[in-house]
């Protein structure tokens, strides 16, 4: 759907504005996944990088209201003008304050668990999961301002064996004993970042398909 906007929307500097915040909206969402999943493991310290997680959680939120503002007014003065690219915007961009929030999530849990989750049982299988994620959204961010509908479609095809992973070790706690705290713990990593898959998944429709089957994909490939 975005491929051959962009590169209308590259010579229109409004446009290619929102394209580009969008992109740094993506890159918040990956500093703050990043970085929460170390604290989380211990790999850096809770209190150095709370400020700027924060801020930049902060930031994705300010950005999702200030792309709605001006796609709204960029359509109030210039109606018929961009109307299909504005609407798979406007309904990307929530995907993507739902990633930052996914994210934030995380490093709460990490504040919960006092950095120390490196020792539980599944903690290697989730970053395994992370890790593979960590890459699809940076590529996503290059993928979406380019509009390379090559890298989308391989962040696409990695969407069901991620989800079938998290869907496992999620599965797998109803047959484990583990304490409370390690079990919940488990539970909630592997819905975060399933959903996290999920989001990142529903860009990536956006750069491929068209606006009436973003979000979902000819043989259920999206939830």
């Amino acid at each position: 759907m975005l491929k051959e906007l962009i590169t209308v929307w590259k010579a229109q500097s409004f446009m290619a504005g929102v394209v580009g915040e969008f992109g740094q909206m993506l890159k918040n969402d990956g500093y703050v996944f990043s970085n929460a999943w170390k604290a989380l493991g211990g790999a850096v310290s809770i209190d150095e990088i709370a400020q700027s997680i924060h801020e930049k959680d902060k930031q994705v939120n300010h950005t999702e209201r200030e792309i709605r503002r001006k796609l709204l007014e960029h359509l109030s003065v210039n109606p018929g003008q961009d109307v299909s690219g504005c609407l798979v915007i406007m309904s990307l961009i929530k995907d993507a304050e739902r990633i930052g929030d996914y994210a934030k999530n995380i490093f709460d849990l990490g504040i919960v668990l006092k950095g120390d989750a490196k020792g539980m049982k599944h903690f290697d299988a989730l970053s395994s999961i992370q890790s593979k994620l960590e890459g699809h959204l940076s590529r996503l961010e290059t993928a979406f301002v380019d509009g390379d509908d090559q890298v989308a479609n391989e962040i696409l095809k990695d969407y069901t064996p991620i989800k079938e992973d998290c869907n496992k070790i999620l599965n797998g706690l109803f047959e484990e004993e583990l304490k409370t705290k390690e079990a919940v713990s488990t539970a909630l990593l592997s819905r975060f970042l399933k959903r996290i898959n999920s989001h990142i998944s529903n860009i990536a429709s956006g750069i491929v398909y068209p606006l009436d089957r973003i979000d979902f994909v000819r043989g259920g490939i999206l939830e």
